[in-house]
C-alpha cells in the first residue's frame, strides 16, 4: 500500500512545488512506483511535467465534480519513467469553493474526505503518492492532509518563512485532533538556501525553533533549477548532479527509508 506524503505550507515562493515534483521524480527514477496529485488550481506541477491540463479529457477536478468517473482514468504518464500523475485544473478553484458550502449542509458527505476516498482504488498500485496542495490552507489542502500518511513543510530560508511555517503546523495538530489522528509530521525542509548571512539566520532560527523537525538535507538555490522550470522538467531529471538535485535525491533517500 503506498505512503501518501503531503507537501503543504501556507506561503508561496517557497518552492513547494518545485519540490514535491522533484522529490516524487527522485522517487520514481530510484524505482519507485510513484504518483504526484496536483491540487492546486495553478497546475504548476502538471505544467512543470510537460503537460497541459487544458488539454486532458479528466483531471483531478473531474473526479472531485463527477463520481461517476473512476480514478484510475485520470492517472496520467509523464516524462519520467516511473511517475505518473493527476492533473490540476484552474477550475478547483471553483470546486474549492462549492466545498467550503458542502461543508455548512450537515446533511452532505464531508468534503474533506473526498480525496482520501479517490485515492483508494490507487494505493495498491503504487509505493508513494505525493500531494502537491495550494499555497494556502484552503479545502484542497485540508483534503491533502486528510489523506495524507505524512506531511512535509517546504520553508525558504529568507524573511517571513516562519510565519507560513507556524501556521501550517497548526493546521496539521487541528488534522491530528480533528479528523486524521494518524498523521505524521515528517519534517521540515529548509529549501532555497544561500550562502548568505540573511539566509544562514534564517536557517538558523528554524533550527533553534524546530530543531527536532528539520529534515537533515536542506536544498539550496541553484540555477539549474530555474533551467529546469523553464523546459518543464524536474531539475533531478535535468541536472541530476546539480546541488539542488543531489539535495531532492538525498530528501526522497531519507522518506523511503522513514
Amino acid at each position: 500500500m503506498a505512503k501518501k506524503i503531503a507537501i503543504a505550507i501556507h506561503k508561496g515562493g517557497v518552492g513547494k512545488t518545485t519540490t514535491a515534483k522533484n522529490i516524487a521524480a527522485a522517487m520514481a527514477l530510484a524505482g519507485h512506483r510513484t504518483l504526484l496529485v496536483d491540487l492546486d488550481e495553478q497546475a504548476n506541477a502538471t505544467k512543470g511535467l510537460g503537460i497541459d491540463p487544458a488539454a486532458l479529457a479528466v483531471t483531478l477536478n473531474n473526479l472531485f465534480v463527477n463520481p461517476d468517473i473512476q480514478t484510475p482514468s485520470a492517472v496520467q504518464g509523464t516524462l519520467v519513467d516511473g511517475l505518473h500523475l493527476i492533473a490540476g485544473h484552474p477550475d478547483l478553484s471553483r470546486t474549492e469553493t462549492g466545498m467550503a458550502l458542502q461543508r455548512t449542509d450537515p446533511t452532505a458527505p464531508d468534503p474533506i474526505l473526498a480525496l482520501k476516498s479517490l485515492l483508494a482504488e490507487l494505493e495498491d498500485h503504487y509505493d508513494f503518492i505525493i500531494l502537491d496542495t495550494p499555497p494556502s490552507l484552503n479545502y484542497m489542502t485540508i483534503n491533502a492532509l486528510a489523506a495524507a500518511d505524512e506531511l512535509v513543510i517546504p520553508a525558504a530560508a529568507s524573511a517571513y518563512s516562519q510565519d507560513g511555517l507556524a501556521r501550517t503546523i497548526e493546521a496539521y495538530e487541528r488534522a491530528v485532533s480533528s479528523y486524521n489522528p494518524a498523521l505524521r509530521l515528517r519534517g521540515i525542509l529548509v529549501t532555497r538556501f544561500k550562502r548568505t548571512l540573511a539566509s544562514s539566520a534564517v536557517f538558523d532560527g528554524i533550527g533553534k525553533a524546530y530543531a527536532d523537525l528539520v529534515i537533515p538535507q536542506l536544498i539550496v538555490e541553484s540555477t539549474a533549477v530555474d533551467e529546469a522550470e523553464q523546459l518543464n522538467q524536474p531539475v533531478v531529471l535535468y541536472d541530476p548532479e546539480s546541488h539542488a538535485a543531489q539535495g531532492y535525491k538525498r530528501v526522497a533517500e531519507i522518506l523511503t527509508n522513514g
